[in-house]
């Protein structure tokens, strides 16, 4: 078993560099959508085109804001891969992000501890609470086949209207103005990275757990299980797997990085909790977990390309005539493009065609007999 899942988690290298270049090509075709409807509702289309593609390398300042984008979105990635990898899609992810970000700025702000104490406690605390009211959809789907894209929607909106009540009536700083927390401790702040940016240690953090998502997925037993389940639940089953433990922990642990990725982001950019709507980080996890081909290390790579997109965005947005709902447009485009890329080179219709297949052999056998 053992020989087994370290043959299972070897690279391949050739594989990945197809798929790097049929990404390449879709980017560049969205690109080129992209180029003539900038000419279409531009003035000053090279302007804007400019500042789409070179501003975020203008300075220090701009370029730290790729990274600071792609953050949250590491987060979000890796834990929609782990929850889609074992065959679910369990959108908890987008509640968790802000149920983690509202424990987390709970926690800094009343513990009393100081320092790396309070932080450490605020993210394990975020984690753990995230996990809690994640477990129900997973539980629900393991042990009773509830559809968990639906449980986990509507909790979405559960978490999301009892943490605006509790800030606008519970725990609401009547000095801010807003509905809104007080002030999280400078203490209890992640530490910027470097002075000219708004760089965190939050960002090495999320590389951290990209690297054990992956040493979990690929080298370990419960991994293995996990991606058996999700490639094929009744083999799984049938070779004695226990399917429901792996569907229960892939959504738990995705759902647990979710709110750690949450707790992160407010300690990070935030100086008080004050998210009245969902973040979209959690569905936004989806999208860059596609792109990356549900992989854990090709993970940053999708979330740092969203970032330089959505940077290079904004920057056009706010020096040219081209608004922000184009922005948003163009934006959506590139998205679509690759990550659709990404979904169809996995050959669904391939995949229907070979189940037909086996249904039909199945029959012919059970005729026979």
């Amino acid at each position: 078993m053992k020989r087994l899942i370290e043959r299972l988690g070897q690279t391949n290298f050739r594989q990945i560099g197809k798929s790097l270049l049929r990404s390449c090509m879709a980017i560049l075709l969205a690109y080129g959508i992209s180029f003539l409807l900038i000419l279409v509702v531009s003035d000053e289309p090279a302007n804007a085109i400019h500042w789409f593609i070179v501003g975020p390398f203008t300075n220090i300042t701009e370029f730290s804001v790729i990274f600071k984008n792609a953050m949250p979105l590491i987060f979000a990635g890796i834990a929609s891969a782990l929850i889609i990898r074992c065959g679910q899609f369990n959108m908890f992810t987008e509640g968790a992000f802000y149920m983690g970000g509202l424990v987390a700025a709970v926690v800094a702000i009343y513990s009393g501890m100081n320092g790396f104490l309070s932080i450490a406690a605020a993210l394990i605390a975020a984690g753990i609470a995230s996990g809690i009211v994640g477990y129900l959809p997973a539980k629900l789907k393991a042990k009773y086949e509830v559809n968990e894209f639906v449980s986990s929607i509507m909790l979405n909106y559960i978490v999301l209207w009892v943490g605006v009540w509790l800030i606008s009536n519970v725990i609401i700083d009547v000095t801010s103005g807003d509905n809104a927390t007080s002030l999280i401790p400078d203490s209890s702040r992640l530490l910027v990275l470097f002075a000219s940016s708004d760089l965190t240690i939050g960002l090495p953090l999320a590389f951290l757990f990209v690297l054990l998502v992956h040493f979990f997925m690929y080298r370990t037993k419960w991994g293995f299980e996990l991606r058996i389940v999700g490639d094929n639940r009744k083999f799984a089953r049938t070779s004695g797997i226990n399917d429901r433990k792996s569907i229960v922990l892939s959504q738990v642990l995705g759902v647990i990085i979710a709110g750690i990725g949450g707790g992160v982001e407010i300690l990070s950019n935030y100086r008080r909790f004050r998210w009245k709507t969902l973040p979209g980080y959690g569905f936004d996890g989806f999208m860059v977990s596609i792109m990356a081909r549900n992989k854990p290390l090709l993970v940053p790579f999708a979330a740092i390309f969203i970032g330089y997109l959505r940077a290079g965005a904004d920057l056009m947005a706010f020096n040219t005539d081209v608004t922000s709902e184009m922005v948003q447009v163009i934006q959506g485009l590139i998205i679509i493009f690759v990550a659709a890329e990404a979904f169809f080179s996995q050959n669904p219709l391939k995949n229907i065609l070979l189940k037909f297949k086996e249904r039909r052999t199945a029959k012919e056998v059970m005729q026979h007999e």
